[in-house]
């Protein structure tokens, strides 16, 4: 089951996913190496381009 969004702004309830990584990848808050990080996903309004959700798609990969 796909999850439903409603902006907050515009109403519209269609959406797409982008993918933020490379350079703009979460790191844990600790010293890491060059190449860690999680990528970081982001569910944007189709119709006004409003950021209705981000979230690291794995969590688990953070922990110290």
């Amino acid at each position: 089951m796909e999850e439903q969004y409603k902006c907050p702004w515009c109403g519209c309830e269609d959406v797409v996913y982008g993918v933020q990584a490379d350079k703009g990848k979460v790191r844990p808050a600790k010293n890491v190496t060059f190449n860690e990080g999680q990528v970081l996903i982001h569910v944007i309004c189709k119709s006004c381009g409003t950021v209705l959700r981000s979230y690291v798609k794995k969590p688990e990969k953070l922990v110290e």
